[in-house]
Formats: C-alpha cells, structure tokens, sequence
C-alpha cells in the first residue's frame, strides 16, 4: 500500500482540485483506492455522526465504502482548539492511526488530504511532518508558484522532512511564469531531488463564481436584475480612484464584480456601461433610479452590502477563484485539467505503481 499526502505551505493552492483529480485518475487505472482528511475544519452531522464537510463530499463523489468516521477523524472546532489551550489533548494521535489503518487495509492507494497548509495540526502536536512519518506517507506539494521564495520553501522543507518529500505540482500558475517553471525552476529542482510533476495554469471557469454565491457570502440585497444572478465574475475591481483611472481597468479586467460605495454613482454608471458581471455598493448605501433604470437596460445585477468597502472586498477576495464542491461542472473541467497537465508517469515510476488496466472515462456525472 502507497500513501500520498497532498499539502501545501499556503492555504487555496487547489489542494482540493488535485486530490480529486489524483483519485479519478488512480481509480481510472485501475487502482483500489482510499481517502483520508486526518484533520476537518466544517463539521458537518451525519445522524449520530460528526464528519467534515469536504470529506463527505469527496466520499460520495467517489462512491467509496470506507467508514465516513475513519474517513476524517478529527474534526477541529473552536470548542476544541480552546480545551487544547487550556489542557493539552491526549489520544489524537492514536485515534488517527487506528482511523488510517481501517482505510488502508486492502488498497493500493491512500490519498492523504491536508485541509490547510503543511503546520496543520501543530497545536495537538501532530504537524505534517509528524504526520508524514506517522502514516509512512510520501509527501506532494502543491503550490502556486507567486515567488522565488516558494522555490526556498520547497528546498527547505526537503531538507528537513528528507526523503518522504517527492515533489510538486504548480497550480493556478500565470500565463507569464509558465515558461520560466518549465524551461528553468524544474530543471533547477530536480538537481535538488525535487520532482515536477506538472504546471497547471490559472482556468477563467475555475476562478470564476456566480453573482448569486457573492450575495449569499456577502449577506448582500439584490436590489436589481435578480434574473440575472446565475452570471459568473471571474474577478473583481473596486471603484476607488478617479473615474478615467477606472475606465483603463475595466478595458483590462471584463467580467468583473465592480465593488464601490454606494454613493459613487459616477463609477457606478461607467461599470454599467461597460459591461461589469454586478455591481456591489458597499455601505448600506443603495442606489438611485438612473443607476436602476440603466442596470435593468443592460441586465447587470446590484448588490447592497451592509459592510464597508475593505471588508466586502476581502470577502470577496476569499470566495473568488476557491473551488466549490457543490459545483460539478467545475469539478469534472478541473479533473479534466489535472489528467492533463499532471505527469501520471512520473507519479507511478516514483511509486512503483503499475497499471494493469486501460483508462477509460471516470469523471463525475
């Protein structure tokens, strides 16, 4: 039995993307496959059972058989982190050791999820270096590739946690650093016995969310054009600076939710016209009937949140480009996407792993 423990070092690398893209792919080639999430950060009830959220959901994607409670047996709740403060808690280690023995038994692949970035679980004194030894995992990064710092990161953590550490992927990678990974950092890393097992570039239906999940997230009013909140934002914009200033970046950035005060009526109209994805007016602030009037004329959603400009842009940013679960259509394009840009040879050769079976379409209905 191989495990492969998938982490990172910052949060939103797209772990989620690649765990499940690696588990189509496995199961597609015929390996018996399992499914771990040592630690849960949303707790979900399943009757007398407290999982996470996330878990759940890739155990049913993948119709797997396992006990949902081995699946993830830790779940961290505020109520827990606060006793941990307090006293330090006893038994977690085991717990999770008896959980991943009942998950391996009989397969050829477990997959070892990380929630969070790679100090996960610190605090309970069960990091993802203590984990790698624990489950005998190798260990694969996944990373946006930001900063030559990444690269520092990588090596560093190489050179402590020492073999178990196999290699990366580069997810969410733009366009303009495509390039430079692939004609010079892959080379650079495997001199450092760091593995590249491939460069996934940043995908406009991956990023983008509908205007209906930024009012939910925001707690926002739609105010207008409510038939129209199935449209998707592939990014956003706030309407602070001088109007001329915001015309050049609307040209640069369609599609975009523009967020501004509600008393800007001047930046509001020009985001209208130029085809801005909604439109949010911050501040509680709603707007007047030539905003409305030209908003229905051409079809642009708006939003009134009751926070201030700083806090709905951060809110934003947080739901912008984070792959939903609940999305399928996302979820088969981003699976496509791995099984494309993702070096399966590479990852079998470094395992040992050998397929016996011709791959056939796995992806999620």
């Amino acid at each position: 039995m191989v495990s492969l423990y998938v982490t990172s070092f910052e949060r939103s690398a797209g772990k989620d993307l690649i765990t499940m893209g690696l588990m189509d792919r496995l199961k597609r080639d015929g390996f018996k496959i399992g499914y771990f999430k040592p630690f849960g950060h949303f707790p979900y009830q399943l009757g007398d059972i407290i999982t996470d959220k996330g878990a759940w959901f890739i155990h049913r994607l993948f119709e797997l058989d396992d006990p949902i409670e081995s699946v993830c047996p830790v779940i961290i709740t505020q109520e827990l982190k606060k006793h941990n403060y307090k006293k330090p808690i006893t038994g977690l280690q085991e717990k999770i050791e008896k959980a991943f023995e009942i998950i391996s038994d009989q397969k050829d692949v477990v997959i070892v999820h990380c929630d969070y970035n790679f100090s996960e679980g610190s605090s309970f004194g069960i990091s993802g270096s203590v984990l790698v030894h624990l489950l005998n995992a190798h260990v694969l990064f996944v990373e946006r590739y930001t900063c030559d710092f990444c690269i520092d990161f990588l090596l560093e953590l190489k050179r402590v946690i020492g073999n178990p550490v196999m290699g990366v992927v580069f997810n969410k990678v733009e366009g303009a650093h495509i390039e430079e990974i692939e004609e010079f950092v892959s080379f650079f890393l495997e001199r450092n016995e760091m593995k590249v097992f491939g460069c996934l570039p940043t995908d406009s239906l991956l990023k983008a969310v509908e205007v209906s999940e930024l009012a939910h997230i925001l707690g926002a009013d739609v105010v207008c054009c409510k038939d129209g909140i199935g449209a998707l934002v592939e990014g956003f914009l706030v309407g602070g600076m001088h109007v001329d200033k915001f015309i050049t970046y609307m040209i640069k950035h369609p599609s975009s939710a523009v967020i501004v005060g509600g008393d800007r009526t001047d930046i509001q109209l020009v985001a209208i016209e130029s085809g801005a994805r909604c439109l949010i007016l911050t501040g509680d602030l709603y707007p007047n009937e030539i905003i409305r009037t030209r908003a229905r004329a051409n079809g642009v959603p708006i939003l009134v949140a009751k926070s201030d400009t700083f806090t709905v842009a951060k809110g934003v940013e947080a739901v912008v480009g984070k792959l939903s679960l609940q999305d399928k259509q996302k979820i088969n394009h981003g699976i496509k996407l791995v099984d494309k840009g993702f070096s399966f040879e590479n990852l079998y050769n470094t395992l040992n792993l050998t397929v016996d079976v011709e791959s056939s379409s796995g992806l999620v209905q």
